[in-house]
């Protein structure tokens, strides 16, 4: 799906980073789904998850990342 400029363009997919970031994690998933049943895809996982991000089959959201890591007890402060 290319515009005028040549630009991969997706309807649920707003530019190309997020794009890649989507195809990524989808290629990550669908390699252990192949692993893990023995599925054939037929085709390498990484064009078959960038085919289904950009044909808008892949489902994704976006998730809160706060700033901070939340605070952990070290394991000497309990031996205390």
């Amino acid at each position: 799906m290319l515009d005028e400029k040549g630009v991969l363009r997706s309807s649920n997919i707003p530019n190309k980073y997020e794009l890649i970031i989507v195809a990524a994690k989808e290629a990550r998933r669908l390699n252990e789904l192949s692993r893990q049943t023995g599925l054939n895809l037929g085709g390498k996982v990484t064009n078959v998850a960038l085919e289904e991000a950009l044909k808008g089959n892949v489902l994704y959201r976006y998730t809160d990342v706060s700033d901070d890591p939340p605070e952990e007890e070290s394991p000497a402060a309990s031996e205390e």
